[in-house]
């Protein structure tokens, strides 16, 4: 056993303590099913800043995007550069209109939100639908966690998946929402650190035999078509043409209101605080992207006929890079990134079931008493984790090639559906329930038949995401401004709560 192992083995083993013990903490605090879901009003914006750049920089950011660079070269830095603006931009509509909202009607999830904002049990029950697609990006952290074992520890894939597995199980199952916020602060805290560093080796060439023009030199020799000097892949699906770069920006505008993200905002202490937490994400989440220039220093730094997945690059680089317990405390810290996202997204599946089919749409229908239901409730929040868990390891047994790619199958259709209701609707006073479903159903539409048979590759969603976004925000205008111009009955003017 080498010493990157060995390393990798204390530091997974502190790693994992220290979310079992946040796990017991979070357990300690949830008192009630809303407590689980959301954690309301019990943290401070730099904690919430953290944990939702954490959420949007997921295994993605910090293996699946420098795959890409690593994989296509210098263009694929499109990705990171362009999204994290587009979701703060996207923030801004919705972050303290769902806060307010939330904190006076109650409501838990994204779903359960569009569902009292427009009066619509329908748009609630369809979104609910809509987010099961969430899975896809639960899948794509476990394969990047898996991975990680594989390549840092020696452990076979399989084996990665179950545990990683078993330690999101407990310290979901035991603390839900404040399990995830206490957790995903710390990781998001050794994210921030890991781009730093990675920021530091690229600019320094580490790893390369000269300065930084050598490695520049490098890159375009052993990738010639993913040079610096290449702003667009001719042909290339996703970086082909500055279009299809735009709608990469636009798929991304209503990124920070998918289930996992969105339900942050009503776990900061007070409405006032938003423009605080706006202001550490816009920091953070600026930040954590730069971990796509790994990929284009492995292009320079390791072998070109090393036989890895573009995935794996990360760890595989740190190894070559860096001392082993720099390298092992350095994969821990991708780890996080991975664990950060996972948490949330299965506290936000579980709430499908727990809150939107069965506290909103069952109970109401039936006798079941409120102690009863809240009861039920928390049991279903907490046991569904093992449901997600083990379809997601299923699912992820077999590891797609691109984990940016993948991840964005589930999140295409949830944007799409949710651009016009929540993006469009988050400000406009105007914004009706009619509008909303017919632009709900517009993107979903779009977004699946532009995806799957009509002029798109198929390893490019963030196309049809785009164009799906942009067909439901059209659709809201103008079936607001010209089919449906009254305002239909709704409980709270949305604007007018955000300028409150």
């Amino acid at each position: 056993m080498d010493s990157v192992t060995v390393y990798s083995w204390i530091f997974i083993a502190i790693f994992i303590l220290g979310m079992l013990v946040f796990g017991y903490l979070g357990m300690k605090k949830t008192h009630s099913a809303d407590d689980f879901a959301t954690a309301r009003s019990s943290y401070g914006p730099i904690t919430i800043a953290l944990v939702i750049s954490a959420g949007i920089s997921s295994g993605s950011t910090f293996m699946g995007m420098p795959g890409l660079a690593y994989g296509i070269g210098a263009p694929s830095l499109w990705y990171p550069m362009l999204y994290p603006v587009a979701t703060v931009i996207g923030m801004l509509f919705v972050a303290k209109t769902i806060k307010i909202y939330g904190d006076k009607f109650g409501t838990r999830t994204i779903p359960d939100f569009i569902g009292e904002r427009y009066n619509s049990e329908f748009l609630r029950i369809s979104l609910t639908i809509i987010s099961v697609l969430l899975i896809f990006y639960v899948v794509s952290q476990f394969v990047a966690a898996a991975t990680m074992f594989q390549v840092m520890m020696g452990l076979e894939y399989g084996v990665g998946l179950i545990i990683t597995g078993v330690v999101l199980a407990v310290y979901v199952f035991m603390g839900g929402s404040h399990s995830d916020i206490m957790t995903d602060a710390v990781q998001g805290f050794l994210m921030v650190i890991t781009a730093i560093i990675v920021v530091i080796a690229f600019v320094s060439s580490v790893g390369v035999a000269g300065g930084f023009g050598d490695m520049i030199s490098l890159i375009d020799e052993r990738n010639p078509g993913g040079g610096f000097d290449n702003l667009f892949i001719p042909g290339d699906a996703t970086y082909g043409s500055f279009w299809l770069v735009g709608l990469l920006f636009v798929a991304h505008l209503p990124f920070s209101i998918l289930p996992h993200l969105g339900n942050k905002f009503l776990a900061v202490k007070s409405s006032k605080d938003m423009k605080k937490l706006i202001m550490y994400c816009t920091i953070f989440a600026t930040i954590l992207p730069l971990m796509g220039l790994a990929g284009l220093l492995g292009i320079a730094v390791l072998d070109p006929a090393l036989d890895i997945r573009p995935d794996q690059v990360v760890p595989v680089l740190f190894q070559e890079i860096f001392p082993p317990v720099i390298a092992a405390f350095l994969a821990v810290a991708v780890l996080s990134a991975i664990m950060s996202t996972s948490d949330g997204l299965i506290v936000s599946l579980t709430q499908l079931l727990a809150n939107d089919i069965f506290r909103r749409t069952i109970v109401p229908r039936t006798n079941i008493s409120k102690e009863r239901s809240e009861k039920l409730e928390l049991a279903i929040s907490r046991y569904s984790t093992f449901l997600v868990i083990i379809i997601a390891i299923w699912m992820a047994w077999s590891p797609p090639q691109y984990l940016a790619v993948f991840l964005w199958i589930g999140i295409g259709g949830i944007v799409s559906a949710t651009a016009g209701p929540l993006v469009v609707g988050g400000l406009w006073k105007r914004a009706t329930r009619a509008g909303a479903t017919w632009s709900l159903i517009a993107g979903t539409v779009a977004y699946w038949v532009i995806y799957l048979p009509f002029g798109f590759d198929v390893s490019n969603p963030f196309a049809a995401a785009g164009l799906g976004v942009l067909i439901s925000m059209f659709v809201m205008i103008i079936y607001t401004l010209f089919i449906s111009p009254s305002v239909e009955d709704e409980k709270v003017d949305l604007a007018e709560s955000f300028d409150s």
